[in-house]
């Protein structure tokens, strides 16, 4: 609807422009693009409110970067036909929980199929002139809700429960044939599992590969290519930094069936803030815990997790669970970590790249040592014993709790980890298999156990679990269900996070189980890999084996859809700053 703005400051008119109303304690509370209304302002829309309807926002206060305590606070006001229905003050300035967006559903349902007047107002909380920030809304909608009666749980309808492990690489598990294992639960699972020998990712970073599993979809037809918060991701043509509203995903799928869905994240980037709660019921996220100066643990997700299922046994569900365990900074508890051998600097002990992967991966800096590496890999290797630890206490709490048997779990990850295999550090900046080769293990109650050598993708999640639910995928994914049918195809994975010879730009790779190209778009250089003969990616083959140019003419001809919508933020130096300082920004 279009709308109207009745009142403004004339020297601070309401525009469209990312704000972010937490500082660097508070991830969660990140970049969105708003309506930035400096108080006071006045916006009226007609609308038509819809049956069984509820608007839907964020409301959230930028703070200046010199923090004034005594500050006012924001006063966010929503009326409908001139009923105050929402009023709240926020002021990030005097309250830490106030660094946050504020997401709230107003009912509808007295206004059902008429049209309304709609007013959001800012003003300042008493009779200060200034407030303590730029305040905004975000996400401003209105969502209709179709009822569904819930499916109860059923030993012939099983609940299907994603374990997604942040930063996971296949080949540091023992299941993928590391040795000495740190993963002995995911080992006895897999033997009673069916196994993917070779899963690729879409995407070697968070977002883009999340947002392909949950909607089934390459990163270059969701859209969600931009680094939340970056510069660049101002421009559309750099693509969307939060998951678009008008995708399905397989929550949203599941809910539509009747089947209860939760999501519980540890990662800030998938959150409410970048909309990758839309479609799950519940959606529990953490912040992040500055006592430990790092994001939740495995023990965290599940004790939320279990709480939740406890209440929802007899419902059948859809589970999300994502663990940071194994991402940087490198910490498991302290039983989990190795010692520390002579020559390590302090904060590569500590297993924190804030800094060092920027230099090592931009080429500014000498790269680390084989001992500061190895204990990089022996802290990484921590971290999935503990989460491997913990897995066996969840599926502990699945027994004690009677859905154990009738519950196939899927476990898998998002992207891998560098530790300079090929120069570089962490993850983003390449398209190599230490980067997209990832865990893909099911298990549970009609899936039949074994190994399996085809490749297969990160799109073939949402296919594959929704025919688990019996659940309808949308028409047209490229992906498919695994359990039905596998047949040789090209896996396809980008980047918008490359880095090259010390230049930033896109990476596109198309990878078979026999070779993988990869390509620089922006100055058209490929490099080709025999994976048979050189598996960990060594030799160039590109213009001496002859199926290189068969690749390349493959690559050039696929154009999967494009993004339905674009989603743009603006940032700042200052939050990249805080974000390198959190270990992200590389």
């Amino acid at each position: 609807a279009a709308g109207t703005v009745v009142a403004q400051r004339p020297d601070a008119p309401v525009r469209i422009r990312g704000i972010r109303p937490g500082r660097n304690t508070n991830p969660n509370a990140g970049y969105r693009t708003a309506l930035v209304a400096p108080a006071p302002a006045l916006l009226r829309y007609r609308v038509a409110a819809p049956e069984h309807g509820s608007l839907r926002f964020g409301a959230g206060v930028e703070p200046p970067d010199a923090i004034d305590p005594a500050a006012p606070g924001v006063r966010f006001t929503v009326r409908v036909d001139e009923r105050r229905v929402f009023s709240r003050v926020l002021n990030p300035q005097a309250h830490r929980h106030d660094r946050k967006w504020d997401d709230e559903r107003i009912d509808l349902g007295p206004w059902a199929g008429r049209e309304v007047t709609l007013e959001l107002a800012t003003d300042v909380d008493g009779r200060a002139n200034r407030a303590a920030g730029t305040p905004g809304w975000s996400g401003v909608r209105l969502v209709r809700t179709d009822e569904r009666a819930r499916q109860p749980a059923a030993p012939d309808r099983p609940n299907v429960l994603v374990l997604l492990v942040d930063t996971l690489r296949a080949d540091h598990l023992g299941c993928y044939g590391a040795s000495p294992s740190p993963s002995p639960t995911l080992d006895r699972l897999a033997e009673h599992a069916l196994v993917f020998e070779q899963a690729i990712a879409q995407a070697p970073w968070t977002t883009p590969s999340v947002a392909t599993i949950l909607t089934g979809l390459h990163p270059r037809s969701h859209g969600v290519v931009a680094w939340p918060f970056s510069r660049p991701a101002a421009r559309p043509e750099n693509g969307s930094t939060v998951l678009p509203d008008v995708l399905p995903t397989l929550p949203a799928r599941a809910a539509m069936a009747g089947i209860t869905t939760v999501g519980v994240s540890a990662n800030p980037l998938v959150s409410h803030t970048t909309n990758f709660a839309h479609g799950f019921e519940t959606f529990v996220e953490f912040e992040w815990n500055a006592e430990r100066d790092a994001t939740a643990r495995a023990d965290e997700v599940n004790t939320a997790f279990l709480r939740w299922l406890r209440q929802n046994r007899g419902r059948r569900f859809l589970g999300w669970l994502h663990y940071m365990d194994v991402h940087e900074p490198y910490w498991p508890p302290a039983e989990f970590r190795p010692p520390v051998p002579e020559g390590v600097r302090p904060a590569v002990a500590r297993g924190r790249l804030a800094g060092i992967a920027e230099r090592v991966n931009w080429s500014s800096g000498p790269p680390l040592g084989a001992a500061e590496v190895q204990h990089l890999r022996n802290l990484y290797d921590g971290g999935i014993r503990f989460w491997d630890t913990e897995l066996r206490r969840l599926l502990d709490g699945l027994g004690a709790l009677g859905v154990r048997d009738s519950t196939i779990v899927v476990v898998t990850a998002d992207h891998g980890e560098e530790f300079q295999e090929h120069g570089k550090l962490t993850h983003g900046p390449d398209l190599y298999d230490e980067l997209l080769h990832v865990p893909l293990v099911i298990a549970g109650p009609g899936v039949a156990s074994g190994r399996v050598r085809e490749q297969v993708q990160g799109i073939d999640v949402f296919p594959t679990v929704a025919a688990m639910l019996g659940v309808q995928a949308p028409a047209g994914l490229p992906g498919v269900d695994l359990m039905a049918r596998r047949e040789p195809r090209p896996a396809f994975s980008e980047t918008s996070l490359g880095i090259v010879d010390g230049k930033s730009g896109k990476l596109v790779s198309l990878r078979t189980p026999e070779w993988k190209l990869i390509q620089t778009p922006a100055t058209g250089r490929f490099e080709l890999y025999d994976l048979v003969h050189d598996p960990g990616e060594r030799e160039d083959r590109f213009g001496t084996a002859p199926e290189g140019a068969a690749l390349a003419a493959e690559l050039a001809a696929w154009q999967p859809p494009p993004p339905p919508v674009v989603v743009t933020t603006e940032a700042t130096p200052k939050l990249e700053r805080e974000l390198r300082a959190l270990g992200y920004v590389q």
